[in-house]
């Protein structure tokens, strides 16, 4: 009995001597964290939701296309059960593919097929399924097997499901083709960090926040009872003093004023809102999609993305236009770090409001009028996945094959019409002679 009672003195010593230093697990290895986010991913293989409805859309806080958010679950969790911070910090907090593959670009980590990088496991991998140069789905490299690239993906039909992609797949949802680029998370930099260091210097900084509070309080009771104390004297002794004193106090506010406004200009924003007049807009509509950053003197890099090019093009400034019926969702990011998103839907009709005066006011009615719905060539054509636009832009390479096959074409029906009037010549002929 006294012996375990050493052995519990000795340990509860040793504990008390090691807590100021902080105890904390070792960082996971780059492998580890890569196995954990599969692994993660693989169980939830299966999972049914909807095209615009999921769990993780719920952990999230939006609802909608969920292949980027299933990405970010799978890190969050991994980082949750690894003691890592891995969301937010080698995976972005939000937005769609394109704005993540922004994300990967500014920090160097993005790669597209035709630069020889070899995707890694628990890398994202982006597609482009309408060759339009733009992302519109994401999942996780699994492995890799030659050129087969194996995959988990979200949003799937509305499931989770585990894909390949080959050479010889099926286009554009089962071949490599498809593969727009790589987002290679940075798993080296928590490797390396670990959570002991953070833990210290928290302590540390708490420790010298309380001892630097205390002092400057207690200066800052000093100073003002002394200047109590000589205001009071200079009021009793004459006006003038007064005055001085009075005229004296202004440059201080000032500075004061001054100090603050510098401040502010270097706050970072922690989050945003977004605000538009109206998500609802018919085709050639415009509305301004505008942000408010909090806290408010705080500022921000902002950018826009989308994933539908086909449904609304964003302008300058944040001007959302509809050019396409559909429903299209608006990535607004700020500093790279915080996300918000907002649906527009475009439909074909439109609302005309005419004013008749009255003897009193104006009165506006509203009334809906049919408008033609047929849908142009350039919309046809970019539903079977031709961009008219792009063709347009990029005419040397095809306006020169056109031309030849086409004068190919009329040679051939050149020839063709000649050798049969020279036939038609021969038995007209061979008939006079009969």
């Amino acid at each position: 009995m006294k012996f375990l009672r050493r052995c519990m003195s000795v340990a509860l010593v040793t504990l008390i001597i090691l807590l100021p230093f902080g105890i904390t697990a070792n960082a996971a290895t780059v492998s580890e964290m890569q196995n954990k986010v599969l692994s993660v991913a693989d169980n939830e293989v299966g999972y049914k939701g909807s095209s615009s409805y999921s769990k993780y859309g719920e952990w999230y806080g939006y609802q909608g296309a969920w292949c980027t958010t299933f990405v970010l679950w799978c890190f969050n969790k991994a980082g949750n059960e690894l003691g890592a911070q891995m969301y937010k910090k080698i995976v972005p907090s939000g937005g769609n593919c394109n704005s993540m593959i922004s994300w990967y670009k500014n920090k160097g980590r993005y790669h597209t097929p035709s630069s020889g990088y070899t995707p890694k496991k628990g890398d994202l991998v982006f597609f482009d399924w309408s060759g339009n140069g733009s992302s519109q789905h994401v999942g996780l490299v699994d492995y890799i097997d030659g050129s087969t690239v194996y995959t988990i993906e979200g949003n799937c039909s509305g499931k989770v499901k585990a894909r390949k992609y080959t050479k010889t797949g099926s286009k554009p949802y089962n071949n490599i083709s498809a593969i727009m680029g790589y987002g290679n998370p940075d798993y080296s930099s928590l490797a390396k960090g670990g959570s002991s260091a953070q833990t210290t210097t928290k302590k540390v900084t708490t420790t010298k926040k309380v001892t630097t509070t205390k002092k400057k309080t207690t200066a800052k009771k000093t100073i003002a009872k002394k200047t109590t104390a000589k205001k009071t004297t200079t009021a009793k002794a004459t006006t003038k003093q007064s005055t001085t004193a009075s005229t004296t106090k202004k440059p201080t506010t000032t500075q004061t004023t001054t100090t603050t406004t510098t401040q502010a200009k270097n706050v970072m924003a922690t989050d945003m809102v977004l605000n538009a007049s109206t998500t609802e807009l018919q085709v050639g509509d415009s509305v301004k999609l505008g942000y408010t950053l909090e806290p408010l003197n705080s500022t921000a890099v902002v950018g826009y993305f989308c994933d539908e090019e086909g449904i609304i093009q964003i302008e300058q400034g944040g001007e959302i236009k509809a050019i396409g019926e559909g429903t299209a969702t608006v990535v607004v990011c700020a500093n790279d770090e915080i996300y918000k998103q907002c649906d527009f839907t475009v439909t074909s009709v439109s609302v005309e409001v005419t004013k008749q005066k009255t003897a009193n006011d104006y009165v506006e009615e509203i009334t809906k009028a049919p408008v033609n719905t047929e849908k142009t060539k350039e919309q046809r054509l970019y539903e079977i996945g031709i961009n008219i636009n792009k063709l347009k832009d990029n005419d040397e390479y095809y306006l020169v094959p056109v031309i030849i096959a086409g004068a190919t074409v009329i040679i051939g029906l050149s020839a063709f019409g000649i050798r049969k009037a020279v036939e038609r010549k021969k038995r007209n002929k061979n008939e006079s002679d009969d």
